[in-house]
């Protein structure tokens, strides 16, 4: 699907949720928990998702030694799919793959010999009491073309403000643009990210692979060595190196690359001794995690008749509590109802009985009770309660995008940070953090020789 500042011919315009990959894939090389890591190396990586998978292929590359540790027992961190809990590949993270020019997943796609293809254009409207007229329809893309471009205006003016400070939303579809570009794109309601920000991510047009972006991630981790179940849970930069404390010992290294994310450093799980310089502490606190979640719901047909793929969209009458819909996905019956913002908030707290019933009642409300013969199984991802990822991805609060490059600077010759809430344009990517752990690594490799 087309991202922002390239209108669809419907005129809906968002980029999606960064990855997750997962089981049945080829896992690399990896130790248990809390096993004995080796020390002294030349770099400690922390984390083995995107980020951290590409950084230990350049220092292998480059002939840095290093040792990774990952805390969640998989690799790919949020891009993670795994076929145990309906039988077919299901991205708990990650599932768009976008940015085909710059992002290197999109070439590995290409040629990993999995069924991989363009996301059709193909959507479901509907009001409140039913499926959407024509009138209603136009209705929805002129509202959305009106708050996509008092957001697109603010962006170019250099504005660091709020989407809801600058858009139109006292028209009768306004707030479902607002759910649109918000919660359904950004994972934030409309008045917790920069227009700014937001106006400087990347172009794309959205690919799937059949087979779940998260096990292109954990195909391109096969063979690495990564000690999981290995959380980093102290940090001393007081010396001339780093100590990287954890359960299996302590790493002493000459450097270390951080690519958790934004909400682990901001949680206070990872101690910094001493504290990190108070500009990057502001940087952390600026460049803050969305919410945003898949309920996800197997059906034993296409229960709204749109093919492969079909995206679905209804009336949001306060822009938060709605969830836009990619049902019918690859064509296993699997639909992605995502929720995002507050209100993904407020539901991850209700826990996940109130999720799944929120998302079938309000599927009953668009086309009736026939939903629950069709109803097979569901489940929820709640990243926001994860400690190992307190959120779905980085976007900067109005006043903070400049805060982005200053997370991209290193500490002391020593502290090192990527991932996808560091890279300038592609945030809330995969391949933005591919991207970053690579260009991290190779810099990392610089300053050690």
């Amino acid at each position: 699907m087309t991202s922002r500042r390239q209108t669809s011919s419907l005129g809906l315009n968002r980029r999606y949720f960064m990855s997750l990959c997962g089981a049945g894939a080829v896992y690399p090389a990896v130790s248990g928990a809390s096993a004995t890591v080796p020390s002294d190396p030349d770099v400690v990586i922390v984390g083995a998702g995107a980020a951290g998978i590409a950084a230990a292929h350049v220092l292998r590359e480059q002939g840095v030694s290093y040792v990774q540790i990952e805390a969640g027992g998989h690799v790919g961190g949020r891009a993670w799919t795994e076929n145990e809990t309906f039988g077919v590949p299901f991205d708990h993270g990650a599932h768009w793959v976008q940015s085909e020019t710059r992002n290197p997943y999109f070439n590995r796609a290409k040629t990993s010999g999995h069924r991989f293809y363009e996301a059709p254009e193909t959507y479901g409207i509907y009001a409140d009491d039913g499926p959407a007229t024509a009138q209603q329809e136009d209705a929805l893309w002129s509202a959305w073309d009106d708050v996509y471009g008092a957001i697109t205006t603010a962006g170019r003016k250099g504005q660091d403000v709020s989407p809801a400070s600058v858009a139109p939303g006292d028209g009768p579809w306004d707030k479902t643009a607002w759910f649109g570009i918000g919660p359904w794109e950004m994972g934030k309601d409309m008045e917790d990210f920069s227009c700014k920000d937001w106006y400087n991510s990347a172009d794309s047009n959205d690919w799937y692979c059949a087979e779940g972006y998260g096990r292109l991630v954990a195909d391109y981790a096969a063979g690495l060595p990564i000690h999981l179940k290995t959380p980093a849970t102290r940090i001393v930069w007081s010396g001339k190196g780093v100590e990287i404390d954890t359960p299996g010992g302590t790493i002493r290294a000459k450097a270390v690359i951080l690519t958790v994310s934004t909400g682990v450093l901001a949680g206070g799980d990872l101690a910094f001794d001493p504290p990190l310089p108070v500009e990057t502490q502001d940087a952390i606190q600026g460049i803050t995690m969305g919410d945003y979640n898949h309920i996800a719901l197997q059906f034993d047909e296409d229960i709204f008749d749109l093919g492969e793929d079909g995206y679905v969209l209804h009336r949001v009458a306060d822009g938060k509590e709605g969830m836009g819909i990619l049902t019918n996905a690859s064509g296993t019956g699997l639909a992605y109802c995502d929720v995002g913002g507050s209100f993904a908030r407020d539901l991850e707290r209700a826990g996940e009985a109130a999720a799944l019933d929120y998302a079938l009642g309000k599927l009953r409300s668009l086309i009736g009770a026939d939903v629950d013969k069709h109803y097979v199984a569901g489940a929820v991802t709640m990243w926001t309660a994860d400690p190992l990822f307190r959120g779905c991805y980085a976007s900067a609060v109005p006043g903070a995008h400049p805060m982005r490059a200053v997370l991209r600077q290193p500490v002391g010759d020593r502290i090192f940070f990527a991932g996808e809430a560091c890279h300038p344009s592609l945030w809330a990517t995969v391949g933005g953090a591919d991207l970053s752990g690579a260009e991290t690594a190779a810099k990392v490799a610089r300053v050690l020789t």
